[in-house]
């Protein structure tokens, strides 16, 4: 994984990234729920686009092994929509993320834990921000990179939502610039565990560069493959990097 330090300046997006996403999500048979969450914040939401700070993709995977994975999840995922009423800039997204850790640690005590991984893209960049073993590619030209790095501590996770200070330690940022035609990939264990990247990206051209399709096919290989863990796979294909937040008309 290549880190980049943040940008020095704020990103003031006046646009949007043009993008098409898509996600699915299964059940671990072995699980009474599933819980991995996803949200998917672009500019076919009327408030993404009349935001016009970017588009915003995460998904986060609920630890199984404490009382409340499930519902850190589901607070990490829900929350991360305040950031859109924020300074727009990845210290932002940053600082965010470790509020998120608190209040699953504070209102939890230590019962509620999460990875997450997210991607946002504006203003002709493309920034990651992780933590867990979840995994973020981007396909371009038809090379595939793993942009994140698995945080793992002995057979457990090395690093999660919910595990308090150290998080800011431990935090993965990534930024590079964004091209139209790139492809992200964000997928959790559940997938990396029976798929290899490669196979994730050959998915996406079988299936005529569709995001819905390759989404729900890589979700139905991991079934016919047996996956015993929960999974979602998150895809983002890349239209446009600036566009209108009305779909193509430029801001006033």
């Amino acid at each position: 994984m290549v880190s980049v330090p943040p940008p020095e300046a704020p990103v003031v997006s006046g646009t949007l990234p043009l993008t098409s996403a898509a996600a699915a999500t299964r059940k671990s048979p072995r699980h009474a729920q599933n819980e991995d969450r996803f949200r998917i914040l672009d500019g076919s939401h009327p408030y993404i686009a009349a935001a016009r700070r970017g588009a915003l993709f995460i998904i986060c995977d609920g630890v199984s092994t404490v009382p409340r994975g499930r519902e850190a999840a589901e607070l990490s995922v829900s929350r991360i929509d305040s950031f859109f009423q924020r300074r727009p800039h990845i210290d932002s997204l940053r600082e965010l993320v470790t509020e998120i850790d608190w209040e699953l640690r504070a209102g939890a005590r230590g019962s509620a834990a999460c990875t997450l991984s997210l991607l946002w893209l504006a203003d002709g960049r493309a920034n990651v921000v992780h933590i867990g073993d979840s995994q973020v590619y981007r396909v371009r030209h038809g090379e595939t990179l793993r942009i994140t790095q698995a945080h793992r501590g002995g057979r457990g996770l090395g690093a999660y939502m919910g595990m308090g200070p150290e998080v800011a330690k431990v935090m993965q940022v990534w930024s590079d610039d964004l091209f139209a035609g790139d492809l992200f990939l964000l997928v959790t264990d559940g997938v990396t565990e029976v798929v290899p990247a490669d196979e994730l990206r050959d998915t996406w051209w079988a299936l005529g560069a569709s995001p819905a399709l390759a989404a729900q096919a890589i979700i139905s290989e991991v079934d016919r493959r047996k996956g015993t863990d929960d999974a979602t796979a998150l895809v983002v294909d890349v239209l446009d990097v600036e566009t209108g937040p009305a779909g193509g008309a430029e801001p006033d």
